[in-house]
């Protein structure tokens, strides 16, 4: 491909990325493929000569596609927000034109300055402490831009190990250094971000976790008990990862708190923002930096709520030396005249090689300005607040943390089963793709804010979707259904007429039954108002359904006739007049019944 084929493919590949940006609510969220699709369309061995440009095009939309999360659809509520925007999309092209390497200042000048400069700008609009950021006179904090979240947290953790490393060196100078580390200990919240527990792995310390409060955060007095209890046992604390917006139900640890001990215990103390970071830089957020004055790292991600493409997570240090002299190695081929003045980047990271990453943040930045970036933070949370208060009206659901920014986790009440099977029926559906977390041993759903434009009626349609396939778990939940029957039934008079089995047992235990001889397909299953009981009970007609038991245990039928959807009014209505009804064989007649409205007409009988 030439400068003349490539201004004409770029004009093509422009327009195919802007329909699919525009189009994308048209294709299906999720992917409906199995593992392996992928290698059984494409040739075993790669193409000896080169091959049509229409004809690679045509390949990306019938078989490339196809296999796509369509992160950037309106119905994606997985996760936390991919950022993504039109100039990050052009800046990341510009800086694959450029191509340049830039693990020092002398490999490319303008890359390494711009990331300095870029770092300082969003400390300044996020109001961090002047001690992380890198111009600050006298300062010896300074920033750096990751690859992720993830290489963040590792980078803190080694340069805090080396840090304490060195300090029991000097304390116990005859003692191997494997035997010093396996004194070493470190601490995370139980709902901190797996890599954090991936980084005690890969840098061969202990890593404890620390039990939340009932909000899911981290406290001071819960961590101060695990450092008393390893330091009894001779361990010797040297870090803890706190967190700003958890991953399960963005919680956040209480920094004050765990700050003060890190600072009496001269422990380092790292803070990962990966996505709650984002919101400091609304003054309405920025309550959250209280005790960030004892903090000796921290990142978060541009790339999930700041309009800018994957990968880049920034990161700042308080003392950048102690994170420099943890990965300086300086071969010959390497230096320069200029290294006692410029920054080489090289030492602040694990990779050697560094992309231009920098230039995406400045034209971002330079393109929505900081107020456009806050406008479009502001209305996930609006939008977030709307789906709370859906959720909040139905009470067949609970709400489990708080919702600060864009996230909620809720959940059906009762077994986890009934949520994981919401869940998997909504993904499996393609018409949304959300993902699930465990708070402590309660199976939620996260549902996250994500695309970019989102609106009112995009929440609105996804709660419809998940009324619709609430609506289907529970008509299908046995145990649900025979228990919302059963609550028409009176212990007593099961116990009056016990010439035959008890009712519950008989339906459960015909119920199990009904389980062990196998099920049909999803969509014959959803037949019915009440799902899998359509083979013990049957229906007066469509509209107005009767529950009536086939071959009842009791020698007395009992049916009961309602409107879809009123079957809690109906138990609820049993029970007062259950409690208000002296007749022992407590039949209710439809003159114990008060008089209702029209939309809701029942009757009664045992006969």
């Amino acid at each position: 491909m030439d400068s003349t084929d490539f201004k004409q493919r770029s004009r093509e590949m422009t327009d195919y990325i802007t329909e699919y940006l525009q189009n994308i609510k048209e294709r299906r969220v999720l992917p409906d493929v199995e593992p392996g699709y992928l290698r059984k369309l494409l040739p075993e061995e790669a193409p000896e000569s080169g091959e049509k440009w229409e004809s690679i095009m045509e390949d990306v939309e019938t078989k490339i596609m196809p296999g796509v999360t369509h992160w950037q659809h309106p119905r994606f509520h997985a996760y936390f927000p991919a950022g993504n925007s039109y100039p990050s999309i052009l800046a990341d092209m510009l800086s694959d034109a450029i191509g340049c390497i830039g693990f020092s200042w002398a490999a490319s000048p303008a890359c390494t300055e711009l990331e300095t400069v870029m770092v300082d700008w969003l400390g300044r609009m996020m109001h961090l402490p002047k001690q992380l950021l890198p111009f600050t006179e006298g300062g010896k904090g300074g920033g750096v831009i990751q690859g992720s979240a993830s290489e963040c947290t590792l980078v803190s953790l080694l340069a805090a190990r080396a840090a304490a490393l060195r300090k029991l060196k000097e304390k116990y100078p005859d003692e191997e250094d494997g035997v010093l580390l396996s004194k070493l200990v470190a601490y995370c919240s139980k709902q901190s971000h797996s890599s954090m527990e991936k980084a005690g792995i890969i840098a061969f310390v202990k890593m404890r976790q620390v039990q939340t409060d009932e909000k899911y955060s981290m406290r001071g007095a819960e961590l101060a008990e695990a450092i008393r209890n390893d330091e009894e046992k001779g361990l010797v604390p040297f870090f803890v990862g706190a967190t700003l917006g958890t991953t399960g139900s963005c919680a956040f640890d209480n920094i004050e708190e765990i700050g003060e001990i890190c600072g009496e215990k001269n422990i380092w103390l790292h803070v990962d923002g990966a996505y709650g970071g984002n919101a400091l830089i609304c003054p309405e957020f920025r309550y959250l930096l209280k005790g960030f004055e004892h903090v000796h790292s921290f990142n978060f991600n541009p790339n999930k709520w700041m309009l800018v493409n994957f990968d880049c997570s920034v990161m700042w240090v308080r003392d950048k030396r102690v994170l420099t002299n943890a990965f300086s190695v300086n071969p010959l081929y390497l230096q320069h005249e200029n290294e006692d003045e410029a920054i080489d980047y090289r030492h602040w990271t694990i990779p050697l090689s560094r992309r231009f990453r920098s230039l995406k943040l400045w034209f971002v930045i330079r393109t929505f300005g900081v107020e456009g970036l806050r406008k479009y933070i502001r209305n996930h949370v609006k939008l977030a607040k709307l789906f709370e208060s859906l959720v909040r009206a139905d009470d067949r659901y609970e709400i489990l943390g708080d919702v600060t920014l864009g996230l909620v986790c809720f959940r059906l009440k009762g077994q986890n089963s009934l949520t994981e099977s919401l869940l998997k029926r909504i993904n499996d559906s393609g018409k949304l793709h959300m993902v699930p977390a465990n708070l402590n041993g309660k199976y939620v759903i996260r549902f996250a804010v994500c695309h970019q434009n989102a609106v009112d009626d995009d929440i609105k349609y996804s709660w419809d979707v998940v009324l619709k396939y609430t609506d289907k778990v529970l008509r299908r939940s046995p145990t649900k259904n025979v228990a919302m029957f059963g609550a028409f039934m009176d212990n007593k008079y099961s116990a009056m007429h016990s010439t035959s089995a008890p009712l519950m047992p008989s339906v459960l235990e015909r119920l199990s039954e009904e389980r062990e001889s196998g099920e049909s397909t999803d969509e014959e299953k959803d037949d019915g108002p009440v799902g899998r009981l359509p083979r013990l009970f049957s229906f007066s007609d469509e509209k107005r359904p009767t529950f009536r038991l086939k071959n009842p245990p009791l020698r007395r039928r009992t049916s009961f006739s309602n409107q879809p959807g009123e079957l809690k009014n109906l138990q609820d209505e049993y029970r007062k007049l259950k409690m208000n009804n002296n007749d022992n064989n407590n039949v209710f007649y439809d003159k114990d019944i008060p008089e209702r409205p029209a939309t809701l007409q029942r009757r009664m009988t045992i006969t």
